[in-house]
């Protein structure tokens, strides 16, 4: 990276603001509402990572970058009302972009018990036997008035445990009649793409949509209860009650809070109509704690996807530089999400190039092949219609994006897909289509990619936590090498990112992952895939910028980019990098506020207690000791 320099200041823009404010009274002209100085400021504003600025000091006015410098020249920018921080010689980075981060699902664990959720009115179900399931289910009916719905979940794990008996078909829409014949029943798993419900609830999606695709019959062409794919998906974004918005955005907002404490200041994810509407209920009352570039799921497994999409050109669009997505710098859309086109392989749902096998003690989900040899492969089913909905999605000039991909069969199909589409709308090419998790890529698929300059957004997680799951099925070689190449990508010129897709994992171990590819006890996976630290750091700040459609205004500390910022207690440049997941976040600003601040740090420079105080003992952070935890998924 390149050493301090000292950029010439931007008059003409001062001398602006002066004209429309009257504040005029630092030695260089302008009474600046934050400096902060005697730094090591990692500036990241070089396309190339191996060559950025590194920085002493910046200034801070309106909530964005005016100055970054020396700290003789940020220091005449210092007037009486300037708040200056001494760093000390501390690291400052660019607030980190997370682009997979589901805080509507990670914010389960501040919910009240009970407290109705998103897509969940009742507590999940303990499945032990039929006849003890059913009676919970009575239970929850004689609860509840007439027409209320019955929303639930199985007990185990946020939406994805997964039932062999209710898989199997051992309870049917008949017994959920008998049990609440006067509410509308759904209990999902595998993130709302599958489900059983009664007749109350599958009779007006069958009367509104009578050949929807996901509705298992038996030999007499009558429903069994089971749904999946559409039929699923339909019923959970078109018929579900909806949470109000002041029942959800409290807990939004908590576990934002929590993230800004780690050193996130942006994030993205896949969002139902109804979670955005948290988040804007959120951002109308000041509230939002952090930025949030969403993909819409307006479009995921709709059954008159083309129809609503036509309906929405000119909420997100574009293409290269000049790509945009509706909204402000708080709350903006990113796309148009298509959730998932697989699942994951712990239950023999990726997606995958080999037939899984079935007696896996680590994996005993495998011996049920719920979906067939080598998984739930979307692309092929016809419970689905994602190939439909990438088509239209390109004919409208939408972006596709926050995409579960796990398996390299379905990353394949993906790739097939796109080979035809473009060929229509060649456009796509350069509208940063995007796939998410990036669990498994194969031979020759990186390759292909670059066609389309398709976009990365990797998982660190799923390396730290040890890859077995790959190992079984490729070898260990094999599984070092797929699992979230991200070598592979870089050196095939694709734009990589980085999300956690966790709540629990703190944003610099997964820097540390994708720097040293360490599981959680030491072991390294595919060392060939080891990107350095200014890559990660991109990864994770300027490169994710593109992804959420914001480069001209985030991802790195430059004149007229928002002042979102992290100082950090350790140079991350220099740390062991077995210890980088340890350094701790002192100070998180976000457009030049203060939205997290370090007790002892505060204290000792003055500043305001600010943000999450709760535990940290959950957080992994890389310590030894967390490989006596076992699995972290």
């Amino acid at each position: 990276m390149r050493k301090t320099k000292k950029p010439p200041f931007i008059t003409v823009f001062l001398g602006l603001i002066f004209l429309l404010t009257g504040r005029w009274t630092g030695a260089a002209g302008l009474d600046a509402d934050l400096v902060i100085y005697n730094g090591k400021i990692l500036t990241v504003d070089s396309p190339d990572p191996s060559n950025f600025t590194t920085a002493q000091a910046a200034v801070v006015y309106d909530g964005k970058f005016v100055a970054v410098g020396t700290n003789e020249e940020a220091l005449q920018y210092a007037g009486p009302d300037t708040r200056k921080i001494d760093l000390g010689g501390r690291t400052v980075i660019p607030g980190l972009i997370d682009t997979h981060f589901h805080s509507f699902s990670y914010a389960s664990h501040y919910f009240p018990l009970g407290a109705p959720r998103d897509g969940q009115t009742d507590p999940p179900i303990l499945w032990t036997n039929k006849a003890e399931f059913l009676a919970q289910i009575r239970t929850l009916a004689l609860k509840k008035k007439t027409g209320e719905w019955i929303i639930t979940s199985l007990a185990g794990g946020e939406g994805v445990s997964i039932v062999p008996e209710l898989q199997r078909g051992e309870v049917t829409l008949a017994d959920l009649d008998q049990v609440a014949p006067n509410n509308p029943v759904m209990i999902h798993w595998v993130v709302r793409s599958e489900g059983l419900v009664n007749s109350k609830a599958l009779n007006p999606v069958l009367d509104r949509y009578p050949k929807i695709g996901g509705v298992a019959r038996d030999a007499q062409g009558r429903p069994t209860g089971r749904v999946s794919g559409m039929a699923a998906w339909g019923m959970a974004l078109e018929f579900w009650p909806k949470t109000p918005p002041e029942q959800l955005g409290p807990y939004y907002k908590m576990e934002l809070e929590e993230a800004l404490a780690q050193g996130m200041t942006t994030f993205s994810s896949r969002a139902t109509p109804n979670q955005l509407r948290a988040y804007a209920w959120l951002h109308a009352r000041g509230e939002l704690p952090m930025r949030f570039g969403y993909g819409l799921e307006a479009a995921n497994r709709n059954p008159n996807v083309d129809a609503t999409l036509s309906r929405l050109v000119g909420l997100q669009g574009g293409a290269g530089q000049t790509m945009w997505g509706s909204g402000d710098d708080k709350l903006w859309m990113v796309g148009m999400a298509l959730s998932n086109i697989d699942h994951i392989t712990s239950i023999a749902g990726a997606c995958v190039d080999v037939p899984y096998p079935r007696e896996v003690p680590e994996f005993p989900m495998w011996r049920y092949q719920f979906w067939g040899p080598h998984g739930l492969c979307t692309l092929e089913s016809p419970d689905y219609n994602d190939v439909e909905v990438i088509r239209s999605a390109a004919k409208y000039g939408f972006r596709i994006s926050g995409t579960h991909t796990a398996g390299a069969r379905t990353l394949g199909q993906y790739l097939d897909i796109l080979e035809e589409v473009v060929k229509d709308y060649p456009h796509i090419a350069e509208q940063r289509w995007a796939v998410d998790h990036v669990l498994d890529v194969g031979p020759g698929q990186a390759e292909r990619a670059r066609k389309f300059n398709l976009y990365f957004s990797v998982m660190p997680p799923t390396i730290y936590d040890p890859p077995r799951d790959m190992e079984i099925l490729y070898g260990e070689e094999g599984a070092g090498d797929r699992r979230v190449p991200t070598r592979t990508l870089l050196d095939n010129g694709l734009r990589v990112v980085m999300e956690l897709d966790r709540h629990n994992f703190h944003p610099l171990l997964g820097l540390q992952v994708v720097v040293n590819r360490k599981d959680i006890n030491g072991k390294q996976w595919g060392p060939q895939q080891r990107v350095s630290r200014s890559e990660a750091l991109y990864m994770n700040t300027r490169w994710a910028s593109e992804y959420v459609l914001r480069e001209n205004l985030l991802g790195s500390i430059e004149p007229k980019k928002y002042a979102d910022f992290v100082v950090l207690n350790r140079d991350y440049l220099t740390v062991p990098e077995d210890e980088i997941g340890r350094i701790d976040p002192l100070l998180t600003v976000v457009g030049g506020q203060i939205a997290y601040s370090d007790p002892d740090f505060a204290t000792s420079q003055g500043l305001p207690q600010v943000g999450y105080r709760g535990d940290r003992s959950e957080w992994l952070r890389g310590a030894p000791e967390e490989a006596t935890r076992g699995s972290t998924m």
